[in-house]
Formats: C-alpha cells, sequence, structure tokens
C-alpha cells in the first residue's frame, strides 16, 4: 500500500508540476514528483526481490518435503506442489499434491497391486490407455479404444495443445481416479514448441512405468489351472 501511495504521490506533483505556471514551483513540483516515483520504485524492487526470495525458499522446502517420502522414481512439478513417486521396495505409488506451499501435503498411497488402468489425456482426448486385461471394458468411464484416425496436421486445432496429463485408476474407493499434470497452459502451444515436446517425454516416460506395473500384476493374477 505506502509502495501504490508512493508512485500515486509521484504521478500527482508530476502533473501539478505541468499544471502551474511559475517556473520555480514548477521545478519544485517536478523534482518531488521524480523523487517519489524513484522511491516507489526502488520499493517496488525491494518488495519484489523479498517475496521472490520467499518463494525460493519455500519451493525448495516443499522439493525437500517431497523427496523426503521413500521413492525409487519420481517426478516434481515445476511449482513444487505435485509430484508423483514410485517405491519399488515397498511396490507403492505416491501422489503428492498441495494446494498452496503454505498449506500441508495430501498424500495419496496406492499399493501397485491396486492400479487397473492408466492412461494418457490430451485435452480430453486419449490418445494411450493400457489397462489389466482381467478387466472387461475401461474403468475411467469412456470408450477407450484408441483408434488410428486420419488427422490433418495443417488443422490449426490438431497443433496446439493446452493440457497432458496422466489419468490413473485404483482400487480406491474414495479417490479411484488419480491424476498428474504434466502440461497445463491457459494459452495453447504449439506441438513443435520444447515446453510440449519435454511435458510429452516425461508423461509417455511414466505411462510406460505405470503400464509395466499393470502388466507384471495381470500376470500374477491369472489363475493357475490344476491338472489332475
Amino acid at each position: 500500500m505506502k509502495t501504490f501511495f508512493l508512485l500515486f504521490l509521484g504521478i500527482i506533483y508530476l502533473l501539478l508540476a505541468k499544471s502551474v505556471e511559475t517556473a520555480i514551483f514548477s521545478n519544485v513540483y517536478f523534482l518531488i514528483g521524480i523523487g517519489l516515483l524513484i522511491a516507489g520504485i526502488i520499493r517496488f524492487l525491494k518488495e519484489q526481490y523479498i517475496s521472490n526470495n520467499r518463494l525460493n525458499e519455500m519451493k525448495e522446502a516443499s522439493e525437500e518435503e517431497l523427496m523426503a517420502i521413500p521413492h525409487t522414481h519420481c517426478i516434481i512439478s515445476n511449482d513444487c506442489l505435485n509430484a508423483l513417486l514410485l517405491n519399488e521396495p515397498t511396490n507403492t505409488l505416491f501422489l503428492v499434491s498441495r494446494e498452496d506451499l503454505e498449506e500441508d501435503l495430501i498424500k495419496k498411497e496406492i499399493s501397485f497391486n491396486k492400479i487397473y488402468e492408466v492412461a494418457i489425456v490430451e485435452d480430453e482426448m486419449y490418445i494411450a490407455r493400457t489397462s489389466n486385461s482381467l478387466i472387461s471394458g475401461s474403468l475411467l468411464g469412456e470408450d477407450l479404444d484408441i483408434e488410428e484416425e486420419e488427422c490433418d496436421e495443417e488443422d490449426p486445432e490438431y497443433n496446439i495443445v493446452s493440457q497432458l496429463k496422466l489419468k490413473i485408476v485404483a482400487d480406491n474407493l474414495s479417490d479411484p481416479i488419480l491424476e498428474y499434470v504434466f502440461l497445463d497452459n491457459g494459452e495453447p502451444i504449439s506441438r513443435e514448441e520444447d515446453e510440449y515436446q519435454e511435458a510429452l517425454e516425461l508423461c509417455e516416460e511414466w505411462f510406460q512405468k505405470i503400464s509395466v506395473i499393470i502388466k507384471r500384476y495381470e500376470l500374477e493374477r491369472v489363475p493357475i489351472r490344476q491338472w489332475q
């Protein structure tokens, strides 16, 4: 508020400098106005510097807290608010999130053998899916048979993306569908941009990891026939 007041007052004095006819008062008002604006700008930059340092410290603390969760594989969002972790020794997947850096972590813990399905979702379109074949249909409630369709790569709608995420179906009645977002932009970006390419590469990597988990436990669930 003080910063805004200094800037506002500086502008008022500059306007007064233009409105008065006396040269002496005009110069005095001008110098006062410039001084107030400089003081306001310096205060604003100082506040931004302190705020950025505080934000970086909070992000580092959040990252340390996320990394403290036992894991063998992990990915943490750039804002340090979300993380997806796998712990192979305990066969556990963790989806961890917080609404704000000052909020407590919300940790969802799922055993590998309770993961039934995973899909890559791009702007609400399913582009890849792996599910336990012992379960008929898709548990995501959609017709997820991925089919090859003719796509016009010259179509602007095809060449831009806003969101890219993984959807995971788990045996958890309170929260059966888990999501981890790899890309979420208010403004769509081109598929050619590095940001999209990097997000897609990471998304596919984690899709493959979870697909392997699903197929591994699918084999363990296959009933063994007893021959007499």
